[in-house]
This record gives structure tokens, C-alpha cells and sequence, in this order.
């Protein structure tokens, strides 16, 4: 009698269903502990799940290209291209290039993202913070991520990019069709809903581009204009356009996550909610926690330029890889009872911006919006709680772990 072959285990990685999609770090930790570097035929991709593997792999882009990150995940459609030549080509920017490409596209974001610079926007974020809550006070109930976290997040991503904040619900749909169209598995139907929608959004942000060149300003777009490395050539249209669409989607997005994973798991433990709002003096050490904990960004893919081996497997080049932060930030290596949700953990060395020239050059603001959101919040709602017996679904995208909705009340 033959036996029935047992599945590999990327072969039962299904990260858009909702077992995995809803919690990963079961599989993950399996990985980790069983087959550290594993292939997913579901994503012809390598995954790399142990933080040691994941911080050596960042620390070689030479062989460990970024190309192909902003690859879509699934093939598109003869239409889809259709309509993507009625925009901008999507060429590769600061996440999706390596060596002094990389350098052109990451000196102005630097310029624009500094610690320094991103500390000027703390009273236009509070502020905004402030009226969104005034907002929804007198409800008793709200999803915090629609009406507190989407809207304020992108409110600071336009507000620091100078796009007029009339523009919001346009920037809105535009970069979550963008996310969805890179990130989760579409049908026909939707994959040229998506394109269209980018179309919109890459002949907008070009207009931007035109009017920054005739007047600069002080705000995101016209660092990316003006202010390039001497002894690079200025970046192309096409190379503006790809960054500065990117920039709205990834600006916003994973800060929506970073309050969102965060409440979930402070309000899971009401007693953690309640010690934070006794002692505030543990915000920034907590939102490094939720970092770690519930990584916002699950995932990127990296392509190898020549043979090399990763743990006990070989890799030949050309081949996807995925540097999975999720799992890489609960490595009982790194981390000790990295399953336990620890508000005062020290040293907390998470991989969740990345590591290397990739290190993420908007952290500083993330992290200033992360701390203002758990401080008015903290201060407005100290009795805040999760609505008993919701739903609550993550987004079926792979780079990205957040809620779709999230009801609290208080």
C-alpha cells in the first residue's frame, strides 16, 4: 500500500486564508524551529523566518537585491497592462533599487523624514489628533481605525508632502488600490480597477511634480525635486512619480497598523491599557513593543544576484526571497518569551523598520505619530475598551498586518 506523501511545510503556507491570515506566528514559529528557510509554491518565494538569518541577509544587498519588492503578487492580466500605459511606468524607487540608485532616491527622503524635521509636525498631528477624537467623543463607540487611525495617518502623510488635504479621500482610495494592487491576489476585474485607479493617482502626483518645479516649497515633494546628490543625475519624471506614489501608500499605511495591532493588544489585557494610562512615561517603550510584537510590516521579498546559502539551504540567483520580519521578531534567539507581549521590554532590537541601507527613513515619524495617537488617547479615554464579540479581520495583504475595522468604546 503507498503511503500518502505528507505536505511540505511551505507547501501549507496560505497566507490569504484566514487561519494564516488572522495568525501567522503559529506556522512561523514551526518554520523557525523545524525549517528555517522554506519554499512556498503559493508565492514562488523563499521564506526566511529566524531573526539572525533575516539581519545577515539586510546586511548584504549586494547579493540580496531589493528589485523586485514592488513585483505584484499575482500575474496581470493583458488589460491591466493596457491601462498602465496610459500612466507613468512603475521603475523602480527608494525600496525597489540597490547601490547608488538607492542613494539618489533615499538622500531626500533623509532630508525630509530627519528626526529634526519630523519633530516640527508634533503640534499639526496632535491638533488633528485632538479634533478627530472631539469628533467621535459624544458616541461612545467608533471604529478607531476608520475614523481615528486611517484619517489621522494620512492627514500627516499629506500634510508633510504638501498635498491639499481636500485631496484626502482621493489619496485614500488611490494608495489602498496601489497596496492591494502590489500586495493581495486580485481578480481580473478588480486588477484593472486597481490600474486605473494608480493611472489617476500617477497623473495627479505628476502635476505635483510640475508645480514644485516652478515654485519649491517646504514639504516632501520638493526635497524629491530639488534637493538630489550632486554627482547623481536628477531624478527622471517617471522615477518621481513611482517614489512620491509609494511614499503615500507606505507614509500611512503602516502607521494605520501600528495603533491599530497596538490596541488589540493592550485592550486584550485591560490592565495593560490601565497601567499605560497611569504611567505614560512608557509610550515610546511600548510602541517599540507593538513593533516587535505585531510587526506591521510582515514581509518583504529580496532576489538574489548570484548562488549563496541561507541557514543549511542553497539558493541559486534570481530567485524571490522573503525576509519575514513577523517571525524574525519573535525568535526566541533574539528575544526572550518572545510570545509574551512585554510593555517594558529592554533591549527590544526588533527588526520592524528593517536593518541596513533599507532602514525605513520615515521611522522617526511613525514612531512621533504612534505617540501621540497613545497619548490622547490615553488622556481622552482611560476607560477605553474593545467592543465584546466583534469580527475582527486583518486586510488580506501580504506585506502588511492590520485590522480592516476595530470598534471600541468607552
Amino acid at each position: 500500500m503507498t503511503q500518502a506523501r505528507q505536505p511540505s511545510l511551505g507547501e501549507v503556507y496560505h497566507p490569504f486564508e484566514d487561519e494564516q491570515r488572522e495568525n501567522p506566528y503559529p506556522f512561523y514559529k514551526r518554520a523557525r524551529e523545524q525549517e528555517s528557510v522554506v519554499y512556498s509554491p503559493e508565492l514562488e518565494a523563499w521564506l526566511v523566518t529566524r531573526y539572525n538569518d533575516i539581519r545577515s541577509m539586510l546586511s548584504h544587498p549586494e547579493i540580496f537585491s531589493s528589485r523586485d519588492v514592488t513585483r505584484p503578487v499575482t500575474n496581470l492580466t493583458p488589460e491591466t497592462r493596457e491601462i498602465l500605459q496610459q500612466g507613468y511606468p512603475m521603475v523602480p524607487n527608494a525600496i525597489s533599487s540597490d547601490g547608488f540608485s538607492h542613494k539618489r532616491f533615499r538622500e531626500p527622503y533623509v532630508h525630509a523624514y530627519s528626526s529634526a524635521r519630523s519633530a516640527t509636525y508634533e503640534q499639526h498631528i496632535r491638533e488633528t489628533a485632538e479634533h478627530l477624537l472631539d469628533d467621535i467623543a459624544d458616541a461612545g463607540t467608533a471604529d478607531v481605525i476608520g475614523q481615528f487611525a486611517y484619517p489621522l495617518t494620512m492627514d500627516t502623510i499629506l500634510y508633510t508632502m504638501g498635498i491639499p488635504l481636500e485631496r484626502m479621500e482621493d489619496a485614500k482610495r488611490w494608495s489602498r488600490d496601489l497596496t492591494v494592487f502590489l500586495y493581495s491576489p486580485l481578480s481580473p476585474e478588480r486588477q484593472a480597477e486597481c490600474a486605473r485607479s494608480m493611472v489617476a493617482f500617477q497623473h495627479y502626483m505628476a502635476e505635483l511634480i510640475e508645480e514644485r518645479r516652478r515654485e519649491r516649497k517646504a514639504d516632501a515633494i520638493s526635497e524629491m525635486v530639488h534637493s538630489q546628490i550632486a554627482e547623481a543625475e536628477p531624478l527622471s519624471m517617471n522615477e518621481l512619480v513611482s517614489a512620491l506614489c509609494g511614499l503615500v501608500m507606505a507614509g500611512h499605511k503602516t502607521s494605520i497598523d501600528l495603533v491599530g495591532n497596538g490596541l488589540v493588544a493592550l485592550l486584550s489585557t485591560p490592565s495593560r491599557w490601565q497601567e499605560l494610562c497611569l504611567h505614560p512615561d512608557l509610550i515610546p517603550q511600548t510602541i517599540e513593543e507593538i513593533l516587535r510584537y505585531d510587526s506591521p510590516v510582515q514581509a518583504l521579498s529580496r532576489t538574489t544576484t548570484c548562488e549563496t546559502t541561507i541557514g543549511d539551504v542553497t539558493l541559486p540567483a534570481g530567485v524571490r526571497v522573503m525576509a519575514v520580519f513577523g517571525s524574525a521578531n519573535r525568535d526566541a534567539e533574539q528575544f526572550a518569551a518572545p510570545e509574551d507581549f512585554d510593555m517594558q521590554r529592554d533591549p527590544n532590537r526588533h527588526l520592524a523598520f528593517g536593518y541596513g541601507i533599507h532602514f525605513c527613513v520615515g521611522a522617526p515619524l511613525a514612531r512621533l505619530e504612534g505617540r501621540i495617537a497613545f497619548e490622547v488617547l490615553t488622556q481622552r479615554f482611560p476607560r477605553l475598551r474593545l467592543v465584546p464579540d466583534q469580527q475582527m479581520v486583518h486586510n488580506p495583504i501580504l506585506a502588511f498586518r492590520g485590522y480592516r475595522e476595530l470598534l471600541i468604546a468607552w
